[in-house]
């Protein structure tokens, strides 16, 4: 077990509690009663039915009860629109979780778009990287190239066996961009292939 510091643990109970006092449904929603509306929306975010006791409690409050049933026809019409291959593309693109709530029948489908807009982001996370790294390279470089005066040449400046490593390390790093690259594009294709 971890050991959790006074703050850390203030910290941690202030962001539950900032969780847990957002409410899922408003108070005009829980006196109009669209129980299946809510549940399509719900369903199309891709809440598990968990969702359903938060938006009861949310409306509990105001003395309203909710209607589970209701709640839960419209959360599979909800889920019919998000268990797709292209949101399960988006979701993983985003970086977002699947919570698992997809029918057996359409998991398939949405884990397809899903893994495969994962990979993309992970691919286009690398492009970055490589990106950042080649712009910190040719930073490094340019400083020892404008590096004139004695105290510059001191503090920016590179000796030629570390010149020639730096150089060539660039190329190194280039060449893992376009590689990199080259992954991006083979997914993105996939990806308007589904």
């Amino acid at each position: 077990m971890y050991a959790v510091s006074g703050l850390a643990r203030f910290v941690l109970l202030a962001a539950l509690l900032a969780l847990g006092g957002c409410a899922t449904v408003s108070k005009s929603e829980c006196q109009t009663g669209d129980w299946y509306g809510i549940g399509v929306r719900d369903g199309a975010n891709g809440y598990g039915e968990e969702r359903f006791i938060e938006n009861a409690k949310a409306c509990g409050k105001h003395g309203i009860a909710a209607d589970r049933e209701r709640w839960l026809d419209g959360r599979m019409r909800g889920l019919e629109r998000y268990c797709t291959t292209r949101n399960g593309l988006a979701v993983g693109e985003n970086g977002s979780n699947y919570r698992g709530v997809c029918p057996v029948e359409s998991e398939g489908d949405f884990m397809m778009g899903f893994e495969l807009g994962r990979d993309l982001r992970e691919a286009r996370g690398r492009v970055s990287s490589f990106s950042a790294e080649i712009d910190d390279m040719r930073g490094r470089l340019e400083a020892d190239r404008e590096a004139k005066s004695e105290e510059d040449r001191k503090k920016y400046g590179l000796t030629d066996t570390e010149r020639v490593e730096f150089t060539y390390r660039l190329g190194v790093v280039v060449v893992r961009r376009e590689e990199a690259q080259r992954v991006v594009y083979q997914l993105e294709d996939e990806a308007r292939d589904l």
